[in-house]
């Protein structure tokens, strides 16, 4: 842990881990990466998402078609008008009852063959809701056929013979033409993304138009779990990867956190660093770190040898200092004074013993 601190080390300054370093900088440069990586993966999977959303609707909108009886989606308007007053109704005012704006012509086996047939359908793709229609009375209007809110309850969607103008052309304009509404919009109905398409009978002729609708609600519920999802993995794999990384970094640099601690104990005059010893797999892959270790091995057996050899030479030098001091405490010893007077003093009185014994 002490490695991995910051702390003072006098005229030096601050000290700093290389792990951290590399730790750090990793951060510092792929956090951004990270992030423009999952706003782009975010972008993409909404946008397949709802391309797949829509290429469902607007497959459900053509199977709707073609299993149609369109005969009997003709005859059903035709006989309901000619057989039934308020079909069409007068024309609708802000202050108009539902009820009094269509009908559910329950008695007709056409109308409950036909509502069936959307049923069906919309079993297929449950989050939708289908609906049909011909061209109204006045301009820019339609007139309801049929809707699949017959089944709900309560009941809801547009009900038989039920005159509506929309707000939006993309209704009226289906008549003639496929119309995708993708942009969600707002009606009297909720709000919604959409795809129209006319109906086109065996001679060819535009007989009505088809409507499929799908919550945008639902669209953008989507949306949020996907974000939801995508933030929860990223911060995952994010917190992973830098954890991996942590520990990467101290993998790459424990090698060279011993070499400094060794290069310490040789500064403290220790060179009894017992090096471990490689296997012959790691012998076969070896890097910048390996390299530098086997030179500083040898850069540490030489320098032990070189101050064995000066500690030596010291030795050798310490011994003759001590003989040169010797010597000349000796001479200085001889030359003074009072060495000279005693040593001709003891001169006298061994001329003085000699002259006895003769």
């Amino acid at each position: 842990m002490n490695a991995q601190k910051i702390e003072r080390k006098g005229a030096g300054g601050r000290f700093f881990s290389l792990r951290l370093k590399i730790w750090i900088g990793f951060i510092l440069i792929f956090t951004p990466v990270f992030v423009a990586s999952y706003y782009w993966f975010y972008q993409y999977t909404t946008e397949r998402v709802f391309q797949t959303i829509t290429d469902d609707l607007e497959e459900t909108l053509a199977g709707a078609i073609q299993g149609m009886d369109k005969e009997g989606f003709a005859r059903l308007y035709e006989e309901e008008s000619a057989n039934n007053p308020m079909c069409p109704p007068e024309k609708p005012t802000a202050d108009t009852p539902p009820e009094e704006n269509g009908y559910y012509p329950e008695d007709n086996p056409l109308y409950i063959e036909h509502e069936t047939w959307l049923l069906a359908v919309q079993n297929i793709e449950p989050q939708t809701r289908m609906y049909t229609y011909i061209k109204g009375i006045d301009e820019g209007e339609i007139i309801a056929i049929g809707s699949t809110g017959y089944f709900r309850e309560p009941r809801g969607g547009f009900r038989f013979c039920q005159r509506y103008t929309s707000t939006s052309s993309n209704i009226y304009n289906g008549l003639s033409a496929k119309v995708d509404a993708w942009e969600p919009y707002t009606d009297s109905f909720g709000t919604w993304i959409t795809s129209y398409a006319p109906i086109i009978d065996d001679d060819g002729n535009a007989i009505g138009a088809i409507g499929i609708d799908i919550s945008a609600a639902y669209v953008n519920e989507v949306r949020v779990n996907i974000l939801r999802n995508g933030t929860i993995a990223f911060i995952l794999s994010y917190i992973l990867i830098f954890l991996l990384v942590y520990w990467l970094s101290g993998f790459l640099t424990r090698p060279i956190i011993g070499l400094a601690d060794v290069a310490k104990e040789i500064g403290e005059g220790d060179y009894n660093h017992e090096w471990k010893e490689e296997d012959d797999e790691a012998k076969g892959f070896r890097d910048e770190i390996d390299t530098l270790t086997s030179v500083f091995k040898v850069m540490v057996d030489k320098v032990a040898e070189r101050e064995k050899s000066l500690r030596a030479r010291v030795q050798q030098l310490e011994i003759l200092i001590d003989k040169s001091k010797l010597e000349k405490q000796v001479n200085e010893i001889v030359d003074s004074d009072f060495f000279q007077d005693l040593q001709s003093k003891v001169r006298g009185m061994r001329n003085r013993f000699d002259k006895k014994e003769e």
